[in-house]
């Protein structure tokens, strides 16, 4: 299977349980407000520097830059980022940082440094271990919930949500072509 393939089954598995009304909606508004947001390099408004560095690494191991953008080249730190800051509540804000810290905790237990200075092949063991833990698609009707699958969930709604990750999955916008305001009988 190649990776745009891969890809389009991950993120049809992943991102289809979380596109309830409610849920899309305010990712979608999310995915618009980040424009506000300012290019890399912005103070995160909820995350630390460091928490928005693991979220980077985290991201780009989910969705790697290869002959497409990568997460971080879509801005995913950002959204999620955001999402923390105006759309958690604070349990759900607490549990992601506690998560973040937990994970920078087993890297300095496992590899004697912190996540972020691990290296890429240690960052890629301990996210893919987080991602053997994830129930198989289609084996439970729940949305799994949790430190990792809600940062996962958010990693893969944030790229997804962008024109460059939309266009991975073959998503329209609109389909066909748009003919705008018409007037009836004008064109008589």
């Amino acid at each position: 299977m190649d990776r745009r393939t891969a890809i389009r089954t991950l993120a049809t598995a992943s991102v289809l349980p979380m596109l309830a009304p409610e849920r899309a909606s305010a990712f979608m508004e999310a995915r618009q407000s980040l424009g506000r947001v300012p290019a890399p390099g912005f103070p995160p408004a909820a995350l630390s520097p460091r928490e928005l560095d693991i979220v980077g690494i985290v991201a780009d191991v989910i969705l790697p830059r290869t002959d497409t953008p990568g997460a971080t080249d879509l801005r995913v730190p950002a959204f999620v980022d955001l999402l923390a800051a105006e759309w958690m509540d604070a349990d759900d804000a607490g549990a992601l940082h506690a998560g973040l810290a937990a994970l920078d905790a087993t890297a300095r237990q496992r590899f004697g440094s912190g996540f972020v200075e691990a290296t890429p092949e240690q960052q890629t063991v301990l996210v893919r271990e987080l991602d053997d833990a994830l129930p198989a698609p289609g084996t439970d009707g729940e949305v799994p919930e949790g430190f990792y699958p809600t940062l996962k969930r958010f990693v893969l709604m944030g790229y997804f949500t962008t024109e460059e990750g939309a266009s991975q999955i073959g998503y329209r916008m609109m389909p066909g072509d748009f003919g705008g305001c018409v007037v009836p009988g004008a064109g008589r």
